[in-house]
């Protein structure tokens, strides 16, 4: 107990420094990234114009993780305590209401997914109230009397589609008070929670995205309609394909620990900083490329331990988190983001299981 308290301290101790520190920098950083993602799009439709689809798809895809990305660090608080920037970067205002047109015109509700994703799965995080608890959600699969390469056809559907078949219904599934959404009622709209899904949601999405988007260029040029309606399904397709692939091993693996009936004492305690790192992997981190094309995501274990930090500090703090757990020999598990893919998918199959704690 003594050692757990001294372990907490020091962690602790750093997220504050990372809070203290937390300046005009960082957001002119997280703008930045903001610039890329609308420049890679820019450059994506005018490589319609001349009909390069391909690489047109990449920088779309570019452009949606980079919406996603903000979405996340913003909604999760990490740019309000900065003063002097504008309202629309509070965690309180981005994406949410009309804004959501503006901020983050995505398959999922944003004000669903902060819910979901903010106290949900960073509260819960390893237990079965976690809605993001990767053995739970694919116990179905796992379980399937099927050769491991059917099963890893049916993982990589979802992979390619997860945001619409399945992230988006999780997230209004959990909220109070909500039906539930499963394939066989998907389509259902005199249910509350499809009415939501579908009208609220996917129609206004599919219809501005890949319809009048598609009107308007074929209009300016016979063809680019075309060309731009096929990249933004291939860059659909892509942005699930990677996403799922930087965002599901984050908390899955053989050697990574989920939790039963953890005591509601101690839920903000010492054991809360323990817990955070035990549950969560992190991957190779360090250089600014390496970071954004891996939404900096690769720096779980430092986000699950400060959520509210912004993306920026991540980097700065690893060295000295990952230096307290080796003082305190609590397992820090960090790889490439092939090897913990590879062991989210024994676990989706059912090769492996979890560690419990």
């Amino acid at each position: 107990m003594q050692l757990l308290s001294e372990f907490a301290a020091e962690i602790k101790q750093v997220g504050k420094k990372a809070s203290d520190n937390t300046s005009i920098k960082d957001y002119k950083h997280m703008r930045r990234v903001e610039f890329s993602g609308r420049i890679c799009f820019l450059l994506a439709i005018a490589l319609c114009f001349y009909h390069q689809a391909i690489l047109a798809a990449i920088l779309m895809a570019y452009s949606l993780m980079v919406k996603w990305l903000l979405m996340h660090h913003i909604g999760h608080g990490g740019y309000n305590k900065i003063d002097g920037i504008p309202k629309r970067y509070h965690s309180k205002v981005y994406a949410l209401g009309w804004r959501r047109y503006l901020d983050w015109f995505d398959w999922i509700k944003a004000d669903a997914w902060n819910y979901e994703h903010n106290y949900l799965h960073h509260y819960f995080t390893g237990e079965e109230k976690d809605p993001d608890l990767v053995e739970e959600n694919l116990s179905w699969l796992a379980q399937m009397n099927l050769p491991r390469a059917a099963k890893l056809m049916i993982l990589l559907f979802f992979a390619f589609t997860w945001k619409f078949t399945y992230y988006c219904a999780q997230t209004l599934n959990v909220r109070k008070g909500s039906n539930k959404i499963d394939f066989a009622n998907f389509f259902d709209i005199r249910q509350s929670a499809q009415r939501t899904m579908w009208l609220e949601l996917f129609i206004p999405y599919i219809l501005f995205h890949f319809v009048f988007i598609t009107f308007i260029l074929e209009a300016i040029a016979p063809g680019v309609g075309a060309a731009y309606l096929s990249a933004r399904i291939a860059a659909e397709l892509l942005h699930n394909f990677h996403t799922f692939f930087i965002i599901v091993p984050n908390h899955c693996g053989d050697d990574i620990y989920r939790y039963d009936n953890v005591a509601r004492k101690d839920r903000g305690g010492d054991a809360f900083y323990l817990r955070q790192v035990k549950g969560s992997a992190n991957f190779y981190t360090g250089s600014e490329w390496t970071d954004l094309s891996q939404m900096y995501l690769n720096y779980q274990i430092e986000h699950h331990l400060f959520p509210a930090l912004p993306m920026r500090q991540y980097r700065l703090i690893q060295p000295e988190i990952k230096a307290i757990c080796e003082k305190y020999e609590v397992p820090y598990v960090q790889e490439s983001v092939w090897q913990r893919s590879w062991k989210m998918i024994d676990i989706a199959t059912g090769k492996t299981k979890m560690l419990t704690d």
